[in-house]
């Protein structure tokens, strides 16, 4: 089992999993590297996509997709390791909007909102008849948010600072969607003693104040 080097996919998610100076950073990126150091198992980290990224831990073998929300749709589908962090979701507008905060989201239904295929979020949208562009990486969706030819943005608490510091924008809070811990999911014949084994780490990572160091770095 020591010898099997499992590959980790992940998307461009920052301060939880993103590239910077070539290398894979984020809270999530350092606590996975941990885990499985601490686990004795391997891991190559590759950052993709949202969608090519979870295709591919539900499709191949030893492959895995981290920081994703553990939905009950999902919950068949793939092997559960963590949560490895906690976030609130909201949709939010450009502060320099006229739009007003609501209790409900769904009361902004009418308006166009941006998001990447696959996505937990934009799957909550989609369900409840929101009109939705997706695009293939943040960048065109952060720049066509910014330039105000979609309405409205998905954010998050562990995100909103470093989205409007690496994208010069200020967000406008319209409504809580939701709370969510994020896993890794892991394809679905992957070994009950390699799930067993990274969930042990992650306590022990609790325990002795680990992840709260990481969390400190990034969150």
């Amino acid at each position: 089992m020591q010898d099997i080097v499992y590959q980790g996919m992940t998307e461009d998610f920052v301060p939880f999993n993103y590239l910077e100076n070539n290398k894979i950073q984020g809270y999530s990126t350092d606590v996975v590297r941990e885990a499985f150091k601490r686990a004795g198992l391997k891991t190559e980290l590759t950052l993709w996509p949202w969608a090519r990224a979870y295709s591919a831990a539900l499709q191949k073998r030893k492959h895995y997709v981290f920081s994703t929300s553990r939905s009950e749709e999902r919950e068949k589908l793939f092997k559960w390791v963590g949560p490895i962090a906690k976030d609130s979701v909201y949709l939010a507008a450009l502060s320099t909007s006229n739009f007003k905060p609501a209790e409900d989201y769904r009361s902004f239904k009418k308006y166009s909102v941006g998001g990447q295929f696959d996505d937990y979020p934009i799957q909550v949208l989609q369900k409840e008849g929101f009109k939705v562009s997706i695009y293939r990486s943040e960048d065109e969706r952060m720049e066509t948010f910014k330039k105000g030819r979609i309405d409205l943005d998905i954010v998050t608490d562990g995100s909103q600072k470093t989205y409007e510091k690496r994208w010069n924008i200020k967000y406008k809070r319209l409504a809580f969607m939701y709370a969510t811990d994020y896993w890794m999911a892991f394809h679905i014949s992957t070994p009950e003693v390699v799930i067993q084994s990274l969930n042990k780490a992650l306590e022990d990572m609790k325990k002795d104040g680990t992840l709260q160091k990481i969390a400190d770095k990034y969150l």
